[in-house]
Order: structure tokens, then sequence, then C-alpha cells
């Protein structure tokens, strides 16, 4: 086991399509994470952030770089090896009945979880199954019902309960709360935050609501069009965004302590230009500058590296110091 980081992400590709026209969903890139950290991913759909959190499980194919978990590469790994790693890396979806075999009942499904990476004897299944059930809030006594006699956020609760099963290291958590009611949100965020503070879990929260990401994550990575484009801690990035990108994402949060004429004025928004570019379509310059509110001639014509420029406070923007 290394001494550094849980797991390190070095230059990840995921492209799809021809090497001619290659859509790049994600397009290199790096970070880092301790055991006991939430590392936020956040961006607008089609950034990238839920290819870039399946690629990270195998569950897209990697075209280049490397994922490594304690210093081992789980890019080329097959077979026991790859079975071994799931064990240690489990992922929550944004659809909580979607992602839950209708046709298993709840114990049944916990209990192929467990029995399936040899975490627990067959006398004490029983026993873990109970165990898992009440560690997210359910009672034990609904191991013979079935996906769909629950609510969104009981089910929500069952997939975190499956991804326990294993007794991970990682979680992957993709949108988990975005299809929830908002009181339900909270529950399920609540819960979320205080299982991975008692298993010292490494959290990887991938959503586009910033507010939520900012309750969880102790760092934040913003992509756009499937590079990050900033870095920091949760609280630098909200106090001093230093990416174009970055600042109108958090023009667009509620703020409940500004006025209600501030709030239905837009006092203080900035709206993007048009949508998204495709990631097959290849941009000049800085990909963000179409859409950028500072866009200056050097943005047309080069494109800016990822950098720090305070400590732990990285982006990828050539007036960086100037915002």
């Amino acid at each position: 086991m290394s001494g550094g980081p849980m797991l390190d992400v070095q230059d990840v590709r995921v492209y799809y399509g021809s090497q001619q026209h290659p859509v790049r969903a994600v397009d290199g890139v790096s970070f880092a994470l301790n055991r006991g950290e939430a590392l936020g991913v956040v961006g607008e759909s089609g950034c990238g952030k839920s290819t870039l959190g399946r690629a990270l499980l195998r569950l897209e194919p990697v075209r280049s770089g490397r994922v490594l978990l304690d210093g081992v590469d789980m890019v080329g790994l097959r077979g026991a090896k790859l079975k071994a790693f799931r064990s240690r890396a489990q992922m929550i979806f944004q659809d909580p009945y979607g992602s839950l075999n209708p046709r298993h009942s709840v114990g049944g499904m916990l209990r192929e979880a467990v029995a399936a990476h040899n975490k627990v004897e067959r006398p004490d299944r029983e026993q873990r199954v109970a165990e898992l059930l009440r560690s997210v809030g359910l009672d034990p006594a609904y191991t013979r019902r079935y996906p769909h006699e629950f609510s969104g956020g009981q089910r929500q609760r069952l997939g975190l309960a499956r991804a326990l099963a294993v007794e991970p290291e990682l979680i992957i958590a993709d949108e988990p709360v975005s299809a929830l009611d908002v009181s339900v949100q909270v529950q399920i965020l609540n819960l979320l935050k205080d299982l991975q503070q008692q298993l010292n879990l490494a959290l990887l929260f991938i959503a586009h609501d910033l507010a939520v990401v900012r309750y969880v994550c102790h760092r934040i990575l913003v992509m756009y069009l499937g590079k990050v484009v900033e870095s920091a801690p949760a609280e630098a990035l909200f106090a001093h965004p230093r990416h174009p990108y970055t600042e109108a994402l958090l023009s667009a949060v509620p703020d409940v302590a500004k006025g209600l004429a501030a709030r239905t004025t837009g006092q203080n928004r900035i709206v993007l230009r048009g949508d998204m570019p495709s990631p097959a379509v290849t941009i000049p310059g800085c990909p963000f500058h179409p859409r950028c509110h500072r866009v200056r001639e050097k943005c047309r014509t080069e494109i800016p590296a990822l950098r720090e420029i305070e400590s732990g406070h990285c982006t990828a923007c050539h007036f960086a110091e100037e915002m």
C-alpha cells in the first residue's frame, strides 16, 4: 500500500466514435482523493462528470490514463483482480429505482451482494443484512419487500446499503439526490455524510447542484467539456472563484440572504451565452471562450493550462489573477 493518496487519477481520457472524429467525453482529467475525504465534481449536463465516475469503475472504457487505487492501476485489471477492485469501490446511481433489480427482494439483493465478495460467512449473512438496513435508517423487517414497495428516498437508502454490503473504501455517488424531493434530499445527504465520516470512506460526489456539493464536500472540481477548469477547497471556491465558468455557476445558486427583489430581478446573475458545445467539436483556444463573459483575444487562440494560483487552488484561465 502506498503512502500517497488512496485514489490517484492521472490524465484519464474517455473517447467515443472514430479516431478521426472522436467525441471527447473526458479529456485528460487528473486529481487525487484521500481516505476520509469528500471530493465534489460539478458542471452542466454534458460536461463529462458522470462519464468520469463510471470510467473510474470500468463501467465505461478508458482510452488512456491511469487510475491508481493505493498505487495499483485498475485500468488494465481483468477477472478476479477486477472483482477484488470493485469490492473496494462502489457506485450509487442517480435513479434509485432503475439501479435495483425489481425481481429481487431487499433481503435477496443484500444477501447476494454480501455473498458475491465473500465478506461474511454464510451463518452470519442474515445478521449482516439486518445491520446494513439499520445503518441506512431502514427496518430489518423490510427484507421480504421489493423495490416497488418503497418511496424514492427509501430506494436510495437501499442503493446505499447495497454499496456498503461489500465494505468499500471508495464510494462514487452520481447525482444521488437529484431525483428526490427537497425534504428527502436533506435526509439522504445527512445519511451519506454521516456514513462517510463514520466509516472513513473516500467519497467522489457528482452533482450539478453547487449548494449540495458545498454541504457534503471538502474540495470541488469544476468540469467543462470533459476538462477540469477549476479545483479548490470548497470554501475557497465559493468565496473566490477564479474561472469565469465557475463564477457563472455560482451566480445561479439561490441565496436566501438576498432580498426578494434582488432574486426576482436576477441581480448579479451571470447568464451564459448559448448551450454547451458538443464534445465532438474542436474549439480553438480556451474551450469556454464562445460563452465567456470575460473573453479576450488571447482566449480565442491560446489554450490555458490548468495551473495553481494559490495553495490548493488551480484554474485554467489566462486571466485568473484579475478576477
